[in-house]
């Protein structure tokens, strides 16, 4: 209990040390907060995306980034966590009882925990397979559990879609809860990717065999970070669903969601934080501005700079910018948290 006061103590101190990104993130968040209230609904929509995108990037980062687990089917508790919100807060549509209908948060916090609970129970058995194996199970079961909700009309709507009734619940509430879930799963994602959690995650990344005969359980922390990061990916598809107020399988399972995830993550900086953040800004605002000005040729050209920032920029723009000022400080671990030889090997 004391070695786990000690640890939140030193990650707190940490993600505080640097008052000037803390300084810059609090505007961030401030300025964020004003969108919905001072621009159009449809200005505010493209922030919202850029919100949902940060959520997905840094939850597939914990994953893929961390951990070393390049997963493809991370839409399926994207897609899935949509689907669960929905029919809590919306269940008669489906022909579920009117008595677990629940208000919004409720929805999406069960969207995140069923989303969750799934990873965990078909994680033991997908990670069995490894490296482009995982990969394509992964994928796999995106295109599973797509075809099971695309031909179970009764409770997805089908291709007609399905309609989510989000309550008395305006556009700039949800905009604002939406806002909140980001900066808790980045607080969140921290913690775990500084903690020994993270260590074991980093060293199973770098050398799985190697990490074994230390005494680090593979599975155990594969598993811990397929849980954390598909729940949140639960809780990003609760708030789209909840948003938008319309779900199609084809749309929320659909690859292109998973695609421009992992865009987000190579744009921004894969095995960190702030790159996936940077990333959805990037990505998102260019996007935009493309298919204003090129509009036919805008997914080309996205295509040809992703190509670009993967041969000259392979860190991202957290790498470009860090290696012009030095400062990698914020993905390091607390000295505190780096656990001594008999402590990984209690693991």
């Amino acid at each position: 209990m004391a070695g786990s006061e000690h640890e939140r103590g030193s990650f707190i101190r940490t993600m505080l040390g640097n008052r000037r990104r803390v300084a810059i993130a609090i505007v961030t968040v401030l300025a964020f907060a004003t969108i919905p209230f001072v621009t159009e609904r449809w200005l505010t929509q493209v922030f919202f995306t850029v919100l949902v995108f940060v959520i997905l990037g840094v939850s597939w980062d914990i994953i893929g980034g961390y951990a070393g687990q390049i997963s493809l089917g991370h839409v399926a508790f994207f897609g899935f966590g949509a689907y669960v919100s929905a029919w809590l807060t919306t269940p008669t549509r489906a022909g579920f009882p009117e008595s677990i209908q629940s208000p919004v948060i409720v929805a999406v916090l069960g969207g995140a925990i069923v989303a969750g609970l799934l990873a965990l129970v078909i994680g033991p058995v997908i990670f069995r397979l490894t490296g482009h194996y995982f990969a394509i199970g992964t994928l796999a079961l995106a295109a599973i559990i797509e075809l099971i909700l695309s031909n179970e009309r009764s409770v997805s709507g089908g291709s007609s879609g399905y309609f989510v009734d989000s309550g008395s619940a305006e556009y700039q509430q949800l905009f604002l809860l939406t806002l909140a879930v980001t900066v808790v799963t980045v607080i969140v994602s921290y913690y775990v990717v500084t903690s020994r959690w993270g260590l074991a995650m980093r060293a199973i990344h770098d050398d799985e065999t190697a990490a074994s005969s230390l005494g680090i359980n593979p599975l155990k922390y594969k598993l811990i970070a397929f849980g954390i990061g598909s729940s949140m990916a639960g809780m990003a598809g609760g708030l789209y669903a909840q948003y938008t107020g319309y779900l199609n399988p084809a749309d929320v399972l659909g690859l292109h969601w998973m695609v421009e995830a992992l865009v987000v993550v190579v744009l921004g900086g894969m095995g960190t934080i702030t790159g996936p953040i940077l990333g959805a800004g990037l990505f998102v605002g260019l996007d935009w501005i493309l298919g204003e000005v090129a509009s036919g040729y805008s997914t080309a050209i996205e295509g040809l700079l992703i190509i670009l920032f993967m041969i000259y920029m392979p860190k991202g723009i957290y790498g470009l910018i860090t290696s012009r000022t030095g400062d990698t400080s914020e993905e390091d671990p607390p000295s505190e948290t780096v656990p001594t030889p008999d402590e990984s090997a209690t693991d």
